[in-house]
């Protein structure tokens, strides 16, 4: 006697429950799927309807998987990878990279060398999609799922993948103008005289190297800010020194609007790596996004 075959499922609505599983809210998988709530949460039902089971339990606070939920989440999430390793064999084959990307990028990085950097990269490989985020804040990548994670300093996870790939060259800036009014720094010890524009992470002790060794400065501050372009705002209009990335600002000192402090001091600052969960670190897309930094950036930013 030959057995029913189970009723067909649709891969839309597998991967709309395990997103809703892994981000713990139907919302916050609409947001990360980039669709309509509403079609999450009719997506999710319908699964539910052709397995005969309830998955989820919607609750005020948030969405959880049932027993029987949670069974099914952990199979249908290897599913779906072996799946995507199945598409990796074939883009191996066929030399094209393809699929979507999902990208947390730290800000400023972001917003002045690596978004021209994206629309060359997105040029080369038309079949690749983009989820790209800019924030100040290292992500739970498994949790949000992301591919890659671009960053300055280590992980915060030790089970990511994480290679360098640019040392940040780093710069206090300041108005003329204001080094005129308030004069111009000779050692670092000067620097604790001046008004610091501290950036929201900024420890507030800058760390200078001199001839006799490394020199941590505590710099007094009233200003403090979340923003590398709000830090620039306020150093052209003569409100004190800035310690940013030389990349924020080669143009401004270039063009006489910020002049450089100290030059001759290097400031100790971490490296900027990638990240990459184990999982997808190997994942043509991935793989493609790294080769291309490490080319484009050629150690140093």
């Amino acid at each position: 006697m030959l057995m029913p075959e189970p009723a067909p499922v649709d891969l839309l609505d597998v991967t709309s429950f395990v997103r809703v599983v892994e981000t713990g809210s139907i919302a916050n998988a609409a947001a990360r799927l980039g669709i309509a709530k509403s079609i999450v949460s009719r997506r999710v039902s319908r699964l539910e309807a052709v397995l005969g089971a309830q998955l989820l339990t919607r609750t005020p606070k948030g969405t959880t998987p049932t027993d029987i939920g949670r069974e099914y989440y952990a199979r249908a999430e290897a599913g779906l990878m072996e799946l995507e390793s199945a598409q990796e064999v074939v883009s191996k084959l066929t030399g094209e990279v393809s699929g979507l990307l999902r990208v947390q990028v730290q800000t400023a990085f972001g917003e002045f060398v690596f978004a021209p950097l994206l629309a060359e990269f997105a040029r080369l490989h038309p079949q690749v999609q983009f989820d790209i985020r800019f924030e100040d804040r290292q992500v739970n990548m498994t949790d949000e799922a992301y591919d890659v994670a671009i960053w300055p300093g280590p992980a915060s996870d030790p089970m990511l993948v994480t290679r360098k790939i640019a040392g940040i060259r780093w710069a206090v800036v300041a108005s003329p103008a204001y080094l005129d009014a308030r004069g111009r720094p000779a050692t670092p010890a000067d620097l604790s005289a001046h008004d610091a524009l501290l950036h929201g992470l900024d420890s507030g002790i800058w760390h200078l190297q001199g001839s006799d060794g490394w020199e941590h400065v505590r710099m007094n501050s009233r200003f403090r800010a979340d923003n590398g372009h709000m830090l620039l705002t306020a150093a052209r209009a003569d409100l004190g020194l800035a310690l940013v990335p030389m990349f924020m600002v080669e143009e401004l000192l270039g063009q006489g609007e910020l002049e450089a402090v100290l030059p001759a001091f290097p400031h100790a600052w971490p490296d900027l790596h990638i990240f990459m969960p184990p999982q997808r670190a190997g994942i043509a897309r991935v793989r493609a996004l790294v080769k291309f930094l490490y080319q484009k950036l050629d150690g140093e930013v």
